[in-house]
């Protein structure tokens, strides 16, 4: 009796070897079947992050790829930047240097105030590349400049006050901003101003001489001077700019600020 009890156990014992024995070739190959799934999950996970790192890399950097234009928008300039500066920086970047340049574009708010933005059209993509690739990330009067394409040079950017009403030129480089005027301060009271003191704005149009918005609340006033040459703007400058202006009727002094304006 005792024997059979050992045969039988010894038999069970086998039986479950047995089956632990065939079990186990069938988990190798369920794990050799699921684990390039794995991996390949694992490898679209990381090519998916590295992607997302580069984008946010290139957006921080502002070297987002851009199809090349002619136009070339230049951010961060130094409120005193003139066109000479612009010019300079494509005699620098090109054969031909500033030939290359067909319009030079200084954006102002709404206040006519000057935001480190100035747009250039170059005759072609590839002169506007070659200028981006020169001056982005340049420092210019102590900023570091940034240069991008855009799509076009939109009207809306052009500065209408600098327009002529009768020929349609443009009156940049040779236009004066008066800053500091009294706020009562009429076009007709600046200009016998500048008279006196043998200054003489553009004759025979209505537009020599503008009031332009001041900021709200603002205690004096402001206007745009246009005269016949860029020369005779810059002696304006010299003769005007941090002087004071007496108001005789209240014996008041203001001080003036006179910049040419591009």
């Amino acid at each position: 009796m005792a024997s059979r009890v050992v045969l039988s156990s010894i038999l069970r014992q086998r039986s479950a070897l047995s089956r632990i024995g065939l079990n186990k070739p069938q988990q190798q190959r369920c794990f050799q079947i699921s684990a390039p799934t794995c991996n390949a999950e694992k490898s679209s996970a990381a090519a998916t992050m590295t992607s997302k790192f580069i984008a946010q890399v290139r957006k921080e950097r502002n070297i987002v790829s851009k199809e090349p234009t002619r136009f070339v928008q230049i951010d961060a300039l130094p409120a005193t930047t003139t066109t000479e500066d612009i010019k300079k920086l494509a005699r620098e970047a090109l054969p031909e240097g500033d030939k290359s340049i067909n319009e030079i574009v200084f954006v102002r708010n709404d206040n006519f105030d000057f935001n480190g933005r100035c747009i250039i059209t170059m005759k072609t993509a590839e002169d506007a590349q070659r200028v981006i690739e020169y001056g982005n990330r340049r420092v210019m009067g102590g900023n570091v400049v940034k240069m991008q394409h855009i799509g076009k040079l939109s009207d809306k950017v052009r500065t209408r006050e600098l327009m002529s009403v009768a020929d349609a030129t443009s009156a940049s480089g040779r236009a004066v901003v008066f800053t500091g005027l009294p706020l009562l301060t009429k076009p007709e009271h600046l200009l016998g101003y500048l008279r006196s003191r043998n200054f003489y704005p553009v004759e025979g149009t209505a537009d020599s001489i503008m009031r332009l918005p001041s900021k709200k609340q603002a205690t004096v006033s402001k206007f745009l001077v246009k005269f016949d040459s860029e020369s005779e703007a810059w002696r304006a400058v010299r003769k005007f700019h941090n002087t004071d202006f007496l108001l005789t009727k209240r014996n008041e002094k203001y001080n003036l600020h006179v910049a040419v304006v591009y």
